[in-house]
Protein backbone atom coordinates (compact mmCIF):
# COMPACT_ATOMS: atom_id res chain seq x y z
CA UNK A 1 0.00 0.00 0.00
CA UNK A 2 1.34 3.33 -1.60
CA UNK A 3 1.81 6.21 1.85
CA UNK A 4 -1.31 8.89 0.56
CA UNK A 5 1.24 11.52 0.54
CA UNK A 6 3.13 9.88 -2.19
CA UNK A 7 2.18 12.39 -5.94
CA UNK A 8 -0.41 10.78 -8.74
CA UNK A 9 0.89 13.75 -10.40
CA UNK A 10 4.56 14.67 -11.33
CA UNK A 11 4.66 17.99 -10.34
CA UNK A 12 6.68 20.45 -11.59
CA UNK A 13 8.50 18.06 -14.61
CA UNK A 14 5.23 17.31 -15.93
CA UNK A 15 4.05 19.74 -18.57
CA UNK A 16 0.38 19.96 -19.70
CA UNK A 17 0.00 18.52 -23.72
CA UNK A 18 -0.61 21.39 -25.39
CA UNK A 19 -4.27 21.62 -27.30
CA UNK A 20 -3.31 21.67 -30.49
CA UNK A 21 -0.93 18.55 -29.86
CA UNK A 22 -4.02 16.56 -28.16
CA UNK A 23 -5.49 15.06 -31.41
CA UNK A 24 -4.27 14.33 -35.37
CA UNK A 25 -1.62 12.79 -36.97
CA UNK A 26 1.04 14.62 -34.66
CA UNK A 27 0.01 12.51 -31.87
CA UNK A 28 -0.63 8.82 -33.83
CA UNK A 29 3.05 7.73 -33.32
CA UNK A 30 3.05 8.18 -30.03
CA UNK A 31 -0.44 6.61 -29.59
CA UNK A 32 0.40 3.55 -31.40
CA UNK A 33 3.80 3.01 -29.48
CA UNK A 34 1.85 3.19 -26.55
CA UNK A 35 -0.86 0.76 -27.49
CA UNK A 36 1.62 -1.71 -28.15
CA UNK A 37 3.74 -1.37 -25.38
CA UNK A 38 4.27 -3.99 -23.11
CA UNK A 39 2.29 -3.91 -19.97
CA UNK A 40 5.37 -5.31 -17.72
CA UNK A 41 7.31 -2.39 -19.39
CA UNK A 42 4.70 0.51 -18.75
CA UNK A 43 5.85 2.57 -16.08
CA UNK A 44 3.30 2.62 -13.13
CA UNK A 45 1.58 5.89 -12.02
CA UNK A 46 3.96 5.86 -8.94
CA UNK A 47 6.96 5.36 -10.75
CA UNK A 48 5.94 7.67 -13.62
CA UNK A 49 5.26 10.67 -10.32
CA UNK A 50 9.00 9.65 -8.72
CA UNK A 51 10.83 9.99 -11.68
CA UNK A 52 9.30 13.15 -13.20
CA UNK A 53 9.45 14.90 -9.59
CA UNK A 54 13.18 13.27 -9.20
CA UNK A 55 13.50 15.30 -12.63
CA UNK A 56 12.36 18.02 -11.93
CA UNK A 57 13.83 18.65 -8.64
CA UNK A 58 18.00 17.50 -9.88
CA UNK A 59 17.64 20.21 -12.59
CA UNK A 60 16.51 23.02 -10.02
CA UNK A 61 19.29 21.40 -7.93
CA UNK A 62 21.90 21.77 -10.82
CA UNK A 63 20.34 25.55 -11.94
CA UNK A 64 20.70 27.02 -8.41
CA UNK A 65 24.03 25.90 -7.93
CA UNK A 66 24.83 27.67 -11.46
CA UNK A 67 22.88 30.74 -10.41
CA UNK A 68 24.82 31.27 -7.35
CA UNK A 69 28.79 31.30 -9.14
CA UNK A 70 26.87 34.07 -11.64
CA UNK A 71 27.74 37.64 -11.26
CA UNK A 72 25.33 40.22 -9.64
CA UNK A 73 25.90 41.93 -13.47
CA UNK A 74 24.63 38.97 -15.34
CA UNK A 75 21.88 37.61 -12.52
CA UNK A 76 20.55 41.45 -13.19
CA UNK A 77 19.19 40.49 -16.66
CA UNK A 78 18.21 36.28 -15.64
CA UNK A 79 14.73 35.28 -15.43
CA UNK A 80 13.88 36.19 -11.55
CA UNK A 81 13.17 32.15 -10.98
CA UNK A 82 13.55 28.74 -12.51
CA UNK A 83 10.47 27.69 -13.45
CA UNK A 84 11.19 27.81 -17.16
CA UNK A 85 14.06 26.08 -17.08
CA UNK A 86 12.24 22.52 -16.79
CA UNK A 87 10.09 23.04 -19.70
CA UNK A 88 12.44 24.32 -22.10
CA UNK A 89 14.54 20.95 -21.50
CA UNK A 90 11.39 18.74 -21.23
CA UNK A 91 10.29 20.52 -24.43
CA UNK A 92 13.01 19.71 -26.59
CA UNK A 93 13.97 16.30 -25.78
CA UNK A 94 16.71 17.08 -24.23
CA UNK A 95 16.40 14.95 -21.21
CA UNK A 96 15.36 11.97 -22.18
CA UNK A 97 18.97 10.19 -21.72
CA UNK A 98 19.27 6.85 -21.07
CA UNK A 99 21.66 6.74 -17.97
CA UNK A 100 20.01 9.41 -16.37
CA UNK A 101 16.30 8.02 -16.97
CA UNK A 102 18.00 4.41 -16.18
CA UNK A 103 19.28 6.33 -12.85
CA UNK A 104 15.77 8.02 -12.09
CA UNK A 105 13.87 4.59 -12.40
CA UNK A 106 16.37 2.74 -10.14
CA UNK A 107 15.55 5.27 -7.59
CA UNK A 108 12.09 5.17 -8.16
CA UNK A 109 11.81 0.97 -7.78
CA UNK A 110 13.94 1.31 -4.99
CA UNK A 111 11.34 3.65 -3.29
CA UNK A 112 8.68 1.40 -4.65
CA UNK A 113 9.72 -1.84 -2.92
CA UNK A 114 10.91 -0.31 0.20
CA UNK A 115 7.24 0.93 0.47
CA UNK A 116 5.63 -2.04 -0.36
CA UNK A 117 7.86 -4.34 2.39
CA UNK A 118 6.68 -1.80 5.21
CA UNK A 119 3.41 -2.28 3.99
CA UNK A 120 3.40 -5.95 4.36
CA UNK A 121 4.75 -5.80 7.54
CA UNK A 122 2.47 -3.01 9.00
CA UNK A 123 5.11 -0.71 10.54
CA UNK A 124 8.29 1.64 9.47
CA UNK A 125 12.19 0.84 8.34
CA UNK A 126 13.85 -2.13 9.51
CA UNK A 127 17.09 -0.20 10.84
CA UNK A 128 19.64 -2.99 9.66
CA UNK A 129 21.84 -0.30 8.36
CA UNK A 130 21.02 1.72 11.62
CA UNK A 131 21.77 -1.04 13.94
CA UNK A 132 25.25 -1.84 11.79
CA UNK A 133 26.42 2.04 12.53
CA UNK A 134 27.15 0.80 16.03
CA UNK A 135 29.06 -2.93 14.87
CA UNK A 136 31.61 -3.61 16.82
CA UNK A 137 33.73 -3.89 13.85
CA UNK A 138 34.71 -0.56 12.89
CA UNK A 139 35.18 -0.67 9.31
CA UNK A 140 31.30 -1.86 9.40
CA UNK A 141 30.27 1.18 11.75
CA UNK A 142 31.87 3.22 9.26
CA UNK A 143 30.77 2.48 6.28
CA UNK A 144 27.25 1.76 7.75
CA UNK A 145 27.14 5.65 8.94
CA UNK A 146 28.62 6.94 5.40
CA UNK A 147 25.45 5.36 3.79
CA UNK A 148 22.52 6.72 6.56
CA UNK A 149 23.92 9.81 6.26
CA UNK A 150 23.81 9.80 2.54
CA UNK A 151 20.40 8.75 2.73
CA UNK A 152 19.55 10.74 5.04
CA UNK A 153 20.50 13.82 3.02
CA UNK A 154 18.65 13.13 0.16
CA UNK A 155 15.38 12.23 1.63
CA UNK A 156 12.00 14.48 1.62
CA UNK A 157 9.96 15.55 3.87
CA UNK A 158 7.69 12.48 3.44
CA UNK A 159 11.10 10.20 3.73
CA UNK A 160 11.39 9.41 0.20
CA UNK A 161 15.02 9.03 -1.09
CA UNK A 162 15.69 11.37 -4.10
CA UNK A 163 18.66 12.05 -6.21
CA UNK A 164 21.28 15.09 -5.22
CA UNK A 165 24.04 15.78 -8.20
CA UNK A 166 27.08 13.68 -6.98
CA UNK A 167 24.27 10.84 -7.80
CA UNK A 168 24.65 11.55 -11.33
CA UNK A 169 27.34 9.58 -13.25
CA UNK A 170 30.13 11.96 -13.87
CA UNK A 171 29.91 11.33 -17.94
CA UNK A 172 26.22 11.73 -17.56
CA UNK A 173 26.43 14.69 -15.23
CA UNK A 174 28.85 16.64 -17.45
CA UNK A 175 26.39 16.63 -20.10
CA UNK A 176 23.15 17.67 -17.62
CA UNK A 177 25.00 20.85 -16.52
CA UNK A 178 25.73 22.32 -19.51
CA UNK A 179 22.52 21.53 -21.14
CA UNK A 180 20.88 23.56 -18.04
CA UNK A 181 23.03 25.92 -18.32
CA UNK A 182 21.90 26.17 -22.05
CA UNK A 183 18.26 26.46 -21.09
CA UNK A 184 19.62 29.27 -18.40
CA UNK A 185 20.99 31.33 -21.24
CA UNK A 186 17.73 31.36 -22.91
CA UNK A 187 16.30 33.52 -20.28
CA UNK A 188 19.25 36.00 -19.90
CA UNK A 189 18.74 38.99 -22.18
CA UNK A 190 21.26 40.03 -24.04
CA UNK A 191 23.96 38.41 -26.92
CA UNK A 192 26.98 39.79 -24.82
CA UNK A 193 29.78 36.74 -25.13
CA UNK A 194 30.54 37.60 -21.40
CA UNK A 195 27.14 36.01 -20.62
CA UNK A 196 27.90 32.82 -21.91
CA UNK A 197 31.83 32.91 -20.72
CA UNK A 198 30.21 33.59 -17.25
CA UNK A 199 27.54 30.61 -17.45
CA UNK A 200 29.87 28.20 -18.98
CA UNK A 201 32.73 28.82 -16.20
CA UNK A 202 29.64 28.23 -13.57
CA UNK A 203 29.01 25.25 -15.08
CA UNK A 204 32.62 24.33 -15.27
CA UNK A 205 32.83 25.27 -11.28
CA UNK A 206 29.96 23.66 -10.41
CA UNK A 207 31.50 19.62 -12.33
CA UNK A 208 34.81 20.46 -10.58
CA UNK A 209 32.88 20.18 -7.21
CA UNK A 210 30.96 16.90 -8.63
CA UNK A 211 32.19 13.99 -6.50
CA UNK A 212 30.92 10.78 -7.23
CA UNK A 213 32.42 9.31 -4.15
CA UNK A 214 29.47 10.39 -2.72
CA UNK A 215 27.45 8.50 -4.82
CA UNK A 216 24.47 6.53 -3.09
CA UNK A 217 25.45 3.40 -4.57
CA UNK A 218 29.22 4.03 -4.11
CA UNK A 219 28.16 3.88 -0.12
CA UNK A 220 26.26 0.78 -0.58
CA UNK A 221 28.85 -0.73 -2.00
CA UNK A 222 31.28 0.42 0.57
CA UNK A 223 29.11 -1.26 2.92
CA UNK A 224 28.81 -4.71 1.33
CA UNK A 225 32.33 -4.84 0.73
CA UNK A 226 33.66 -3.90 4.20
CA UNK A 227 30.57 -6.80 5.13
CA UNK A 228 32.05 -9.70 3.19
CA UNK A 229 35.86 -8.59 4.64
CA UNK A 230 34.74 -8.74 8.18
CA UNK A 231 32.56 -11.63 8.25
CA UNK A 232 31.81 -13.46 4.81
CA UNK A 233 28.72 -14.85 4.03
CA UNK A 234 25.74 -13.81 6.27
CA UNK A 235 22.70 -15.31 4.70
CA UNK A 236 20.85 -13.78 7.87
CA UNK A 237 21.26 -10.40 6.76
CA UNK A 238 20.51 -10.90 3.50
CA UNK A 239 17.30 -12.14 5.28
CA UNK A 240 17.13 -8.91 7.46
CA UNK A 241 17.34 -6.56 4.18
CA UNK A 242 15.29 -8.82 1.60
CA UNK A 243 12.72 -8.09 4.76
CA UNK A 244 13.09 -4.65 5.00
CA UNK A 245 12.90 -4.01 1.35
CA UNK A 246 16.17 -2.38 0.92
CA UNK A 247 17.11 -3.69 -2.47
CA UNK A 248 19.97 -1.42 -2.78
CA UNK A 249 22.29 -2.96 -0.44
CA UNK A 250 20.91 -6.43 -1.15
CA UNK A 251 21.76 -6.65 -4.47
CA UNK A 252 25.37 -4.76 -3.40
CA UNK A 253 25.79 -7.82 -0.86
CA UNK A 254 25.05 -10.03 -3.58
CA UNK A 255 27.49 -8.48 -6.43
CA UNK A 256 30.47 -8.75 -3.80
CA UNK A 257 29.71 -12.04 -2.93
CA UNK A 258 29.37 -13.40 -6.44
CA UNK A 259 32.04 -11.46 -7.55
CA UNK A 260 30.17 -9.45 -10.27
CA UNK A 261 29.12 -5.28 -10.90
CA UNK A 262 27.01 -3.81 -8.87
CA UNK A 263 25.15 -2.58 -11.53
CA UNK A 264 24.71 -6.25 -12.96
CA UNK A 265 23.12 -7.31 -9.01
CA UNK A 266 21.30 -4.77 -9.26
CA UNK A 267 19.71 -5.44 -12.80
CA UNK A 268 19.17 -9.44 -11.86
CA UNK A 269 17.31 -8.37 -9.00
CA UNK A 270 14.90 -6.01 -10.81
CA UNK A 271 14.76 -6.48 -13.83
CA UNK A 272 14.54 -9.84 -15.48
CA UNK A 273 11.68 -11.66 -12.91
CA UNK A 274 12.17 -14.88 -10.66
CA UNK A 275 14.63 -16.58 -13.47
CA UNK A 276 17.32 -14.25 -12.96
CA UNK A 277 16.71 -13.35 -9.14
CA UNK A 278 16.87 -16.70 -7.91
CA UNK A 279 20.42 -16.65 -10.44
CA UNK A 280 21.82 -13.62 -8.67
CA UNK A 281 20.92 -15.94 -5.52
CA UNK A 282 22.84 -18.99 -6.59
CA UNK A 283 25.77 -16.41 -7.67
CA UNK A 284 26.18 -14.93 -4.35
CA UNK A 285 26.24 -18.40 -2.56
CA UNK A 286 23.11 -17.90 -0.94
CA UNK A 287 21.62 -20.73 1.04
CA UNK A 288 17.95 -21.81 0.22
CA UNK A 289 16.50 -20.41 3.68
CA UNK A 290 17.54 -17.15 2.54
CA UNK A 291 16.88 -17.32 -1.34
CA UNK A 292 13.48 -18.45 -0.29
CA UNK A 293 13.29 -15.57 2.56
CA UNK A 294 14.15 -13.36 -0.81
CA UNK A 295 10.94 -14.79 -3.10
CA UNK A 296 8.46 -14.04 0.65
CA UNK A 297 9.83 -10.56 0.60
CA UNK A 298 10.49 -9.47 -2.39
CA UNK A 299 8.30 -11.71 -5.24
CA UNK A 300 4.91 -9.65 -4.55
CA UNK A 301 6.42 -6.04 -5.20
CA UNK A 302 8.75 -7.22 -8.08
CA UNK A 303 5.88 -9.65 -9.47
CA UNK A 304 7.65 -12.75 -9.53
CA UNK A 305 4.58 -14.99 -9.81
CA UNK A 306 3.76 -17.66 -7.51
CA UNK A 307 6.62 -18.37 -4.11
CA UNK A 308 7.07 -22.03 -5.12
CA UNK A 309 7.65 -21.18 -8.95
CA UNK A 310 9.82 -18.54 -7.78
CA UNK A 311 11.97 -20.47 -5.44
CA UNK A 312 12.02 -23.80 -7.72
CA UNK A 313 14.39 -21.04 -10.08
CA UNK A 314 16.69 -21.25 -7.64
CA UNK A 315 16.85 -24.68 -7.23
CA UNK A 316 16.57 -26.18 -10.94
CA UNK A 317 20.02 -24.97 -12.52
CA UNK A 318 22.95 -27.34 -12.45
CA UNK A 319 26.34 -26.26 -10.54
CA UNK A 320 27.89 -26.65 -14.05
CA UNK A 321 24.79 -23.88 -15.29
CA UNK A 322 25.61 -21.93 -12.42
CA UNK A 323 29.46 -21.72 -12.97
CA UNK A 324 28.74 -20.88 -16.93
CA UNK A 325 26.22 -17.87 -15.48
CA UNK A 326 28.94 -16.40 -13.37
CA UNK A 327 31.97 -16.65 -15.94
CA UNK A 328 29.27 -14.54 -18.26
CA UNK A 329 27.88 -12.29 -15.58
CA UNK A 330 31.42 -11.42 -14.58
CA UNK A 331 32.40 -9.96 -17.33
CA UNK A 332 32.94 -5.93 -18.22
CA UNK A 333 28.71 -4.50 -18.48
CA UNK A 334 29.80 -1.97 -21.26
CA UNK A 335 31.57 -5.40 -23.10
CA UNK A 336 27.93 -6.89 -22.89
CA UNK A 337 26.42 -4.09 -23.94
CA UNK A 338 28.87 -3.53 -26.92
CA UNK A 339 28.20 -7.06 -27.85
CA UNK A 340 24.42 -6.89 -27.09
CA UNK A 341 24.40 -4.05 -29.40
CA UNK A 342 25.94 -6.14 -32.01
CA UNK A 343 22.88 -8.62 -32.12
CA UNK A 344 24.75 -10.92 -29.65
CA UNK A 345 24.59 -12.60 -26.09
CA UNK A 346 25.19 -15.36 -24.55
CA UNK A 347 23.41 -14.43 -21.41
Amino acid sequence: MMPVEWPIAAGAADQPVEPARAAGRDRLPIVRRDLFLDDRARLTEQERALMSAMLGALVDQISDEIRVGLSPDVLAHAEPDRDRIVPRLWKCGALDRPALILLLLRRADEQLIAAACRGSRGHGDGGTVERLVGDSDGSIASAAMALAVARGRRRDRFGRLGLEFDDVPRDEATCLVHLVAGAMRQGIKGTAVEIDEALAGAAERLLDRHDEDRRVERRALGLAQAIDAARGADDGLVAALAAEGDAALLAALCAVRAGIAPETAWMLLVNDGARDAMLLARLAGLGRPAAAAMVAALAEPLLWGGPGEAIARFDTPAASDIEAARRWWGLPPAYRDGLAQMGGSNG
